[in-house]
């Protein structure tokens, strides 16, 4: 079955075969590493590590991400094979959680093979987005990515689920097997999507005769605006995460429980994004993305009220909000803000470096103020910093949609 969308150049025409093998490369990249970080410090926990060592390990996987993050766009954008770069780095992902419970638990192997996982994740966000463009077009793109992240969290409410079965019935060393199975299958999905049909030169923003480079971007205001306001989103959200699984242990919560936190997010994330893709049009990029950067705060300042397990989890439900909407608002800000330029790959991967940053500082910083301080202190001084991003946004970054395009109601495929 061929479907045609209208791509702001051209018809685009592509067939459902792809339109599955991109779904699929979302849904298992999200469900290799969706859920492993709770468990991840769940089992360093019950090796005896102490918490500031588990928050600068997951430091480390972030440092990997925020070192490659830039290089990854910027080699998106160069190396017009999209699918070979997925392939290797689901490869190289399932290898190093895979391996984790047969190596020795000392923080030699334990971090570095996170820091070469976390550079391996770099490629995921850039040629996520790429071959979305590549094969949809600018005037599909939205609703494309809608749909995409609707599978990407599919996958991660799937993988939390089978975490729960398997921490339960063979411990939490049984969740990087699933890593590794998942990554291998997500690596020759890639391939259902049918190369002729992949337009490469659109996957880099189109700019070929424009000659801007990459470094251009960052001269613009409303690019380094909105690196400012989603850097501290990320520094205040990224060590979150992690830290309500240990909360959840604190409050006598079990280790399956802590799967628990990324699944109601996950539930909540799956029809938020697929609304996003279309919201994204007909409200503009500003509205959506506004709701995710002000919903943060009260999130994280909700756990200071929470004193059992079980409510800790139902408010883990909201970051279904800000996480929905920003994976796919803030690829179309990079659509917006690159289109006749090009380096839209290489701006996915400046704007998930400035993400990546949160996941390293975010960390170590949760790690020290929690091991001396305690979970409140933590809570209320992470939420103060996610309403300064949210003021940050609301002030500073403009709306980015063209005026032509607001409103603008797209063909629905057959």
């Amino acid at each position: 079955m061929i479907e045609k969308m209208q791509s702001g150049q051209a018809d685009k025409t592509y067939s459902v075969r792809s339109r599955f093998g991109l779904n699929a490369a979302n849904f298992f990249q999200a469900e290799a590493v969706g859920v492993v970080l709770p468990i991840l410090n769940t089992f360093l926990r019950e090796a005896r590590w102490r918490y500031d060592q588990i928050g600068l390990a997951t430091a480390l996987l972030g440092l990997g991400t925020l070192l490659f993050q830039t290089p990854a766009g910027i080699l998106v954008d160069r190396i017009k094979s999209g699918r070979l770069l997925f392939f290797i780095a689901s490869i190289a992902v399932g290898i190093c959680f895979g391996v984790i419970p047969f190596v020795p638990h000392t923080a030699l192997w334990i971090d570095t093979l996170l820091f070469l996982s976390g550079a391996a994740q770099s490629i995921f966000i850039p040629v996520l987005g790429a071959l979305a463009l590549a094969l949809v077009g600018y005037k599909a793109l939205n609703r494309t990515l809608g749909e995409n992240q609707g599978w990407n969290h599919a996958g991660n409410i799937v993988a939390a689920l089978l975490a729960f079965v398997a921490v339960r019935y063979f411990g939490s060393a049984s969740i990087f097997f699933s890593v590794a199975i998942a990554s291998l299958v997500g690596a020759f999905s890639v391939y259902w999507m049918r190369k002729q049909e992949l337009d490469e030169d659109i996957a880099s923003g189109d700019g070929k005769e424009s000659g801007v480079k990459w470094s251009a971007i960052l001269r613009d205001r409303t690019v380094l605006f909105l690196l400012l306001a989603v850097g501290m989103f990320h520094l205040a959200n990224a060590p979150i995460l992690p830290v309500t699984a240990l909360y959840i242990k604190q409050l006598g919560g079990t280790s399956e429980l802590t799967t628990f936190t990324v699944l109601s997010a996950q539930l909540v994330m799956v029809p938020v994004a697929w609304a996003t893709g279309r919201l994204c049009d007909s409200w503009g990029r500003k509205p959506i993305m506004a709701i995710a950067f002000w919903v943060l705060p009260f999130r994280i300042l909700s756990y200071t009220l929470a004193h059992n397990p079980h409510m800790v989890v139902f408010l883990q439900a909201l970051d279904g909000i800000g996480a929905g909407i920003y994976s796919v608002a803030i690829v179309a800000f990079a659509a917006d803000l690159t289109r006749g330029k090009g380096q839209f790959n290489s701006l996915l991967g400046i704007f998930a470096t400035s993400q990546a940053i949160g996941g390293v500082v975010g960390p170590v910083v949760s790690g020290l103020v929690l091991q001396h301080f305690g979970f409140n202190m933590t809570f209320i001084g992470f939420a103060a910093l996610a309403l300064l991003a949210a003021a940050a946004f609301q002030l500073l970054v403009p709306e980015t949609q063209s005026a032509e395009e607001c409103g603008v109601a797209l063909p629905v495929n057959a």
